[in-house]
């Protein structure tokens, strides 16, 4: 297995060759470019582009060239769609029923990404920025060691504190300024999280001008609105009638349901050493989409399947936040999670309305209620011996002398 170089003096004191950074042109990703600068290592900074990005990813190429870098984009969207979203909707992941998940699904898809460019550049190393209070210095580090065991993982953030005054004043001094505000914010697709700031401790009132996705509620439209969605073995390919792309579909329901309101979720998320992170994020398609499935999911599965189901996809759910994406385990809970949603194909309507999402109707034909199996169900239930029934599901109920 690779090593696993977690601070600054490690780094330098057992350099790689070549680092491949994973970079998004924020702060940390720059000051680690400067300090690798001043030791003459050989770095190519890698931004991996997943939907829109982070929003300061206009800087990530002036800022790594000007920091002596090379500099690599790639665009991930489509893998992100095709290959790591169905797993989430297939679960319902929701961490600790609180709220989507979001880098967890962004995180091994940009180590997947990186350690394919690492081998395509020749690199010996992987680096990230992530600290001890981020679950993504697991996600990362633990993906690229099961996707890349004789690749080195570099995150020297967890063993090295630098306050963040203190990165601001070297890149100035290096000719590179940040405009940014005080909130750290990370946007895929299916979830913007803002974090920092007075969103840091929970104690705090929350702040709304942090939301950009979903209006306040007393600003969303009095009228309500109604959209059916179809689904296939438990993924969602059309809306009101017309098949979607499933980035198509999330885009849209996006705008739709952040319009009414819809997608704002706050939580505590456990971090690997006890302690919990505030998160905010806001989700609208997530949301509406989640809501969806279940309901399909509910209408279809027996007791038992539907009991197992959510067992194994809080156990998914759990594994992967910890950093078990490329892992045995998380591997075969999705596999089986969507051998699980085969049957799970209909349409449902929902109505969104002032921070709501509500079913109007749905309909299947792997439906179990009682409405859809009619004269059929009598039919079976008149040749039913209740008396048998009865006398076994009362057996020991009554006192015993």
């Amino acid at each position: 297995m690779g090593r696993f170089l977690t601070s600054f003096a490690e780094l330098t004191e057992h350099p790689p060759r070549h680092l491949l950074l994973l970079y998004s042109g924020g702060v940390d990703g720059s000051y680690l470019l400067h300090r690798l600068g001043s030791a003459e290592l050989k770095v190519t900074a890698l931004n991996v582009r997943i939907g829109e990005g982070k929003e300061e990813i206009g800087h990530a190429a002036p800022h790594a060239t000007a920091l002596g870098a090379e500099f690599m984009e790639v665009d991930a969207t489509h893998e992100f769609f095709a290959d790591f979203l169905p797993a989430a909707i297939h679960a319902d992941a929701f961490y600790q029923g609180q709220f989507p998940v979001g880098s967890t699904l962004t995180r091994p898809l940009m180590a997947r990404v990186a350690v394919a460019v690492a081998r395509r550049l020749g690199c010996d190393a992987v680096g990230h920025t992530a600290t001890y209070m981020q679950n993504s210095a697991l996600r990362i580090s633990a993906s690229v060691a099961a996707l890349a065991p004789d690749i080195d993982v570099a995150a020297p953030f967890l063993g090295s504190d630098v306050p963040r005054d203190e990165k601001l004043a070297a890149l100035a001094g290096a000719g590179v300024s940040f405009s940014t505000g005080i909130h750290s914010i990370d946007t895929n697709p299916w979830s913007r999280v803002i974090e920092c700031g007075t969103l840091e401790s929970p104690e705090n009132p929350l702040d709304d001008s942090v939301f950009v996705l979903t209006r306040p509620l007393a600003d969303t439209p009095a009228a309500a609105e109604d959209i059916e969605l179809a689904f296939r073995n438990g993924l969602p390919f059309a809306m009101n009638g017309a098949e979607r792309s499933m980035a198509d579909l999330v885009s849209t329901l996006n705008s739709l349901a952040g319009n009414h309101g819809i997608g704002r979720f706050v939580g505590l998320e456990d971090t690997a050493f006890g302690v919990k992170n505030h998160e905010v994020r806001e989700s609208p398609a997530a949301a509406v989409i989640t809501a969806a499935h279940r309901a399909l999911s509910n209408a279809i599965f027996n007791t038992r399947e539907h009991t197992v189901r959510a067992q194994l996809a809080t156990e998914w759910t759990n594994t992967v936040v910890g950093g078990g994406w490329f892992g045995h385990l998380g591997q075969s809970l999705a596999r089986c999670l969507a051998d699980l949603d085969g049957p799970v194909t209909g349409t449902i309507c929902l109505r969104l309305h002032r921070g709501t999402v509500t079913v109007v109707r749905l309909e299947t034909s792997n439906g179990r209620y009682y409405s859809r199996l009619g004269q059929e169900f009598h039919d079976w239930m008149h040749q039913y011996s209740y008396a048998p029934w009865l006398s076994l599901s009362t057996l020991g109920t009554s006192s015993r002398r």
